[in-house]
This record gives C-alpha cells, structure tokens and sequence, in this order.
C-alpha cells in the first residue's frame, strides 16, 4: 500500500497557535454541520447535560488512524450515545483545512476510508481546530456539561469511562441488557445448506451478560441458538453456530434475550446476513489475476483446500525504486496472470491475500483497484474486489469451489442430463437410453433408486434439504456428483 510521508505538523500547519489550549479553559462554542447536513452546537449539547469528546483528527494522520482502529470512541458512542443511554455525544472533526470528503472517503491524502467504519458524527471544519490551537493529530478533548474543556488523550474505553466519571458532575448511568450482534458476510460453498458461520456478541451494558439467546431467520426457516458466556462491559465473544441459511432467501440474526430478558431495545439487537453462494468451476485449470497496489514487493496471495492446504500462492512481485519502500516497477499497477490446476476432488476454495507492510493493498490512481480475481473458462467466479487497508492479511473462506459434471466423453455421448440443481424437489433426468440413478445422504445411506427408460421428472420433496450424492450409471459407465435439495 502506498505510504504517505509526513513533515512535523508545526511547520505544516502554521495556522495553528504555537500554545494549545489550556486544561480548564471553557471550551470555545461552536455550531457547525457534519458531511450528513446534521447541524451540531456544543453549548446545546452542554445545556442537555451531555459530555462531549471532541476528536480533532487529519485523514494523513497514522497515529488518528491507529487510535481509530483500537475501537475505544466507537465502543463509548454505542454504549452512551443516541442508541445507548444518551449521556456522551462523540465528534469526529477533521482538522486540516487541506483534506476533505474524498479524503474523508478514502481517497488522495489519507491512510483509509474514515466515513464507512466511524459510527458517531464527522465534521469537516479546521476552524475547530484552529480555535481550539491544537498542537497535534489527534488531540482528544473532554468537556463536561460545565463547559471546561480538558485534553482526555487517547485513552481505551474503560480509560474513557473512567475519566469522565472522575470529572464531570454524576457518573455514566449506562443501560442494563444491552448488546451488539455482528456477523460478517457469510459465504456458503453450496446454497441452502446448514452451516458454520460466527456471531460477534459485544457486551454495551452496565451489567454482566451470562446467556445469550438469538435466532437466525432464513425465509420460513428459525434455527434458534443458546450460548453461555460472561461478558462485563465492552467485553466481547464471537460464537461460531450452526444454522440453515439460503442465499436465495431473505436472511437475518435477532437478538432475543440477554440473561433470560428482553434486551435493551436498541437497532444493534438485529441484523441482515448477507449470504452469497460460491461460484463453481467444473475444470480443474483456472486463472488467478493479482491486481496490484504501487507496492509489488509486499503482495502475496494463497489459495488453499478445505483442510488448509495451499494449493497455489503467489508473489511477492518485483519492487520498484519510486521510493525507499520499492514503489514502483514494472509489476506495480499491473496484473499478473496465474495459470492454476486445482486436484481433480470436489470442494471448496478459500483465497487469503497478505501484506508484509501490514497497510493493506492501497487504493490507487492506476487504471486498476488492487485485489484478486479467479477465472474459470473465462469467466470470473470470484473477486475480493478492492481490498484497501487491510492490515497484514485477509482471508475469504468458500471463495469459490470445484465441482465435477457429468462431462466425461461417455455421458456426452450418450446426452445425459440433469437439472435443476439446487432444486426444490423436482428433479428432471435423462439420456437416450436406459440409465439407473440412486442417491445417497451423506452418511451413505441410499434414499432414492430408480431405473430410467429416457427420461423423467422426479419427485424428490420428500427429501430433506440438504447435499446428497447422485450416482448414475449408464451401461458400464458410472458417475457420481452432488445434488442440493432446497
């Protein structure tokens, strides 16, 4: 990813006062919009009786962006914010009067994409900044309801709550039974199947959650989870569960209850599953194509089985002399082209990309966005699409899967058929001559079995959803593949 170089801010910003504000100072009043039209005043905020954070940031700025990415705002905004107990109100303000909403969004002059992943409000308006004379990125004030404003620092979440209970009139009351559900995309080597997939539980209240109850919805299906657990404030669990999920379907997670109560009501008890199915290849050579950032050198890329066995890699590629940390080259910018032959077995693939910079694949002003692609007979089955900032590594589990057909030259010949698969129950077969089909569960126990003259629809509603194994043999010719029952 591309580094950004930084002078000292003093002489950078020399609008700025050479003295910051003094602790005790009442704080200068401001009324300004954030980059959503929202209208902010401090003193109406102070009057309510609400603590304010200011976090006076640039989007150039590492250490903001480190500070950031340790959670520790976000966590107080979702615990005593708007959707909390509504007693601290957080102020992202971007303070360099030469950076703005691109930047903000993650383009040009700036480490990430600031907008997507910060919660509470963000106010580009260097006159904040300026008025209140910071020496550095990023300053973090505390201002009491009293209306003197103290730098806080980057304190952790524990730290923050602390120091304003210490500080400022009364103590952060919070809410009882009040969690968090976080799920990341979930991707499914084969579509409407029971499967694995982890629960983020984060704990926003003031009291210890020990039980956790939440439902996950597909259509008409509920699989209802338990999990024991002991989380006191801001502590988080991830569970890994087990669930049917279709990505035909609508599909979402509910929070039920928390210690065998309804939860604090708040929009974190729900949330969308976004599940998508990996796409197929039915040969076993493919093609990985490595967009690349202006880094080369720090690229590389695994592909591995379902038991974790790299399969392909990739990279590092060829280092530049841009800059000292070999910008540049004839492999910048680029894409590379890797002809791949998966093992001749049915399974699913996981594609993981790393930097050995630790920054990610950067955004670019290429003709390209950096990240991987997999073709398939010319025709693209998976992408990570545009990577960005992604520390060290990133990993994509059933990122695409190879499954046999019945494309052997005997089957071609002889015009076998079978659709649709995934179905619903029914099942069209057929040849142009005789053939017997069985299929099997998974635990090897033959279910259907019939011999077929030309063709036919079968009924299979009957059977549960799920994977099986459908054996045709057409004279001395046998094949077996994977049928998906909805």
């Amino acid at each position: 990813m591309k580094k950004i170089l930084f002078v000292i801010f003093i002489f950078q910003f020399a609008f700025i006062a050479n003295a910051q504000i003094a602790d005790g100072s009442v704080a200068p009043d401001f009324t300004t919009t954030d980059i959503n039209g929202n209208t902010h005043s401090l003193q109406s905020y102070l009057n309510a009786g609400k603590t304010v954070i200011l976090n006076i940031s640039a989007t150039w700025c590492n250490p903001c962006w480190n500070y950031k990415q340790t959670g520790a705002l976000s966590d107080i905004h979702h615990a005593f914010g708007p959707e909390g107990s509504d007693e601290v109100v957080l102020l992202y303000v971007e303070g360099d009067p030469s950076t703005g909403i691109a930047e903000l969004n993650g383009s040009g002059n700036t480490v990430g994409d600031w907008v997507s992943s910060t919660p509470f409000p963000i106010i580009d308006d260097a006159n904040i900044a300026s008025d209140y004379q910071i020496t550095f990125f990023p300053t973090v004030y505390r201002i009491c309801p009293d209306g003197f404003v103290y730098e806080m620092g980057q304190l952790n979440n524990n730290e923050i709550v602390s120091n304003i209970n210490s500080n400022c009139s009364g103590s952060l009351q919070g809410v009882a039974n009040y969690a968090k559900v976080e799920v990341s995309e979930v991707s499914l080597c084969e579509d409407g199947v029971t499967a694995d997939f982890d629960v983020n539980v984060i704990n926003y209240g003031n009291n210890v959650v020990n039980a956790v109850n939440f439902d996950v919805i597909s259509g008409s299906n509920v699989t209802s989870i338990s999990q024991s657990t002991s989380l006191n404030l801001f502590q988080e669990e991830t569970f890994t569960i087990n669930a049917y999920l279709d990505s035909s379907l609508n599909n979402s997670l509910d929070l039920n209850s928390l210690n065998g109560v309804s939860p604090y009501v708040s929009s974190y008890n729900s949330t969308d599953l976004q599940v998508s199915a990996s796409e197929s290849s039915q040969v076993t050579d493919i093609e990985v194509h490595v967009y690349t950032d202006n880094y080369p050198a720090e690229i590389t890329w695994d592909v591995k089985d379902e038991q974790g066995n790299v399969v392909a890699s990739g990279g590092p590629y060829q280092p530049g002399n841009d800059d000292q940390f070999g910008a540049g080259g004839p492999d910048a910018l680029t894409t590379k082209v890797h002809n791949v032959t998966l093992p001749d077995t049915e399974q699913c693939y996981t594609v993981e990309i790393f930097d050995s910079y630790s920054d990610g694949w950067g955004l670019t002003d290429g003709s390209i966005d950096p990240g991987v692609e997999v073709f398939s007979e010319g025709n693209s089955i998976f992408t990570t699409g545009v990577v960005g900032n992604f520390g060290d590594s990133q990993s994509f589990s059933n990122a695409f899967s190879y499954q046999e057909t019945f494309g052997n030259d005997t089957f071609d010949q002889l015009g076998f058929d079978m659709y649709p698969n995934p179905t619903y129950g029914k099942l069209n077969v057929s040849a142009n001559r005789s053939f017997m089909i069985e299929i099997y569960n998974l635990n090897g126990k033959n279910v259907f079995q019939q011999q077929i003259d030309n063709s036919r629809q079968l009924d299979l509603t009957g059977l549960s959803s799920g994977v099986y194994l459908t054996k045709v043999t057409i004279g001395a010719t046998s094949k077996t593949t994977k049928l998906i029952i909805k």
